[in-house]
């Protein structure tokens, strides 16, 4: 197969096709396959959009705030002798600046979801309701700031659970890939990086089942998979796939080029 290593050399052709394709899947059963992996994801690794969107569509009544995996949930509910049109939040680690504006699901209920910052052990937050500040009714928790209105308060004992989104890019423009899996095995990556090599980049396990390795790549669309204990694996966390020219599954994704100083 001809494929660019990370120094942008070429491995010999072959007569079939250079490039891997992408995979064109039908609608219903690409459905099916992410109804499937996501569901698998959700238990051992992070929220993913469509845990959060079955979160918030299956409330059928206001809640107090909860978190799902590292998403703050907040809803609610007006009565039926006080309709409202409109309900939003403010929160102190934007110094409640940011309108967030809530969505009303299939059963009434206003309900928004908010990305917990890193480091964040209390939120402070306010809600806006038809263009009224007020604190939220469903939470008991609550203080008074230096002009006597109420703000809710939400405590988070650990830091919560973030999301693993493959590949993970650096500020210095390399990329990360995190596997997880079953601890002490050892796993590499192979690509089109590295001549599909599964000997020469290995994994660290950095925790117990947390693998992780950096590398620099070239921009432009790269495609791999990992090794693990004789076995190619695609990558869980990354949903973008392709076809290698043996027409076996591959992962893809794109590195961006640089962005160009401002002058």
């Amino acid at each position: 197969m001809t494929m660019k290593t990370i120094k942008g050399d070429s491995s010999p052709a072959s007569p079939k096709t250079s490039v891997p394709r992408r995979r064109k899947i039908p609608l219903l059963r690409c459905l099916l396959l992410a109804c499937i992996a996501v569901s698998a994801a959700s238990r051992l690794f992070a929220a993913t959009p469509l845990t959060l969107v079955l979160a918030l569509n299956g409330l059928k009544d206001a809640q107090p705030p909860h978190l799902v995996q590292d998403v703050l949930i907040l809803s609610y509910k007006p009565d039926r002798e006080h309709p409202v049109r409109f309900v939003g939040a403010r929160f102190e680690t934007e110094d409640y600046a940011v309108l967030h504006t809530f969505t009303i699901n299939q059963y009434g209920v206003f309900v928004l979801d908010y990305e917990v910052p890193e480091n964040i052990r209390l939120i402070r937050y306010r809600l806006v309701v038809d263009g009224l500040w007020v604190n939220d009714p469903l939470n008991p928790l609550s203080e008074q700031d230096d002009q006597g209105n109420l703000i809710s308060l939400f405590m988070l004992e650990t830091e919560p659970t973030r999301p693993i989104l493959n590949p993970q890019r650096e500020s210095d423009g390399s990329v990360t890939f995190v596997f997880r899996g079953s601890p002490g095995r050892r796993v590499t990556i192979q690509g089109d990086f590295n001549n599909w090599d599964p000997f020469v980049d290995q994994l660290i396990e950095t925790e117990p089942g947390t693998y992780r390795i950096t590398l620099r790549l070239l921009p432009g669309g790269h495609w791999y998979r990992f090794f693990a204990d004789g076995q190619r694996l695609l990558d869980q966390f990354n949903t973008d796939t392709a076809q290698d020219p043996d027409g076996m599954p591959v992962s893809y994704f794109e590195v961006l080029p640089p962005s160009p100083d401002p002058e």
